[in-house]
């Protein structure tokens, strides 16, 4: 018999699309993610510090349900799209590991030990077999990879009071962790691959129909996404109507 899931976890990972956007901005990407079955990767800081600058190309989600979603959606928006759990799983989503203040000279060691580790190994194929550090790329990669995906969980803001980035309840799908649709090779759900648009280049992640659960729109903006939800085949959550105001 499955378990019935907590009513403070989401089945859903919802990336949210409006930050620091007008609601008409928010709805076009929103648009553009669905017609293009594309998530765009953004730089994102790990820590927020002036002496480590460690930023990982990444896509975000969150676990917050809907009902309790209106404190985080002050900041991320009121337009999403929501993807099931088990299938940004199977593609290499994770949630955010958070690390306290206490711990970030632990983690700035970790980073200069990874950077030893790349060093190390641009030169490899001239280094003895017999070496102080014996290593392979794969397990560089995998260091580097788990990097990823920590966040800090708290830092102060300009106004020196408190952001608890903890309470995001974060998911992500990083860069490295994705396979790439390089070449000929087509770039198929799960995978990532350089997208061109307007003459800049971004990294994306495509998806499927099928891994799309619902997507999230205010009332006013209900008859366009009801289209918008009939066009991928998912369900439509009216924003005013699934969180609690």
């Amino acid at each position: 018999m499955r378990l019935k899931l907590r009513a403070y976890v989401n089945n859903t990972l919802v990336h949210w699309t409006g930050r620091g956007q007008t609601n008409s901005d928010a709805f076009s990407a929103l648009t553009s993610i669905c017609d293009e079955r594309l998530l765009r990767l953004s730089y994102c800081p790990n820590y927020v510090s002036e002496d480590y600058d460690k930023k990982s190309a990444m896509v975000c989600f969150t676990d917050i349900p809907l009902w309790h979603a209106k404190e985080h959606c002050r900041i991320f928006g009121k337009f999403g799209i929501g993807f099931k759990k088990e299938k940004m799983i199977a593609y290499g989503a994770n949630p955010a590991l958070y690390t306290t203040g206490e711990h970030f000279s632990r983690i700035k060691r970790l980073s200069g030990l990874l950077g030893r580790m790349e060093d190390l190994e641009k030169d490899r194929e001239w280094k003895e077999e017999v070496e102080s550090y014996n290593f392979t790329e794969d397990e560089t990669l995998a260091f580097q990879e788990v990097t990823d995906f920590l966040q800090e969980y708290s830092y102060k803001g300009q106004d020196h009071s408190e952001y608890v980035t903890y309470y995001q309840r974060e998911w992500r799908l990083t860069f490295r962790s994705l396979p790439f649709a390089g070449g000929r090779k087509p770039q198929e759900p799960g995978m990532s691959c350089f997208y061109c648009r307007d003459g800049k280049s971004y990294s994306t992640v495509k998806f499927s129909t099928d891994d799309v659960d619902y997507i999230v729109v205010p009332a006013r903006y209900w008859l366009k996404g009801r289209k918008l939800a009939k066009q991928i085949g998912c369900k439509l959550r009216v924003y005013e109507l699934s969180v609690f105001i």
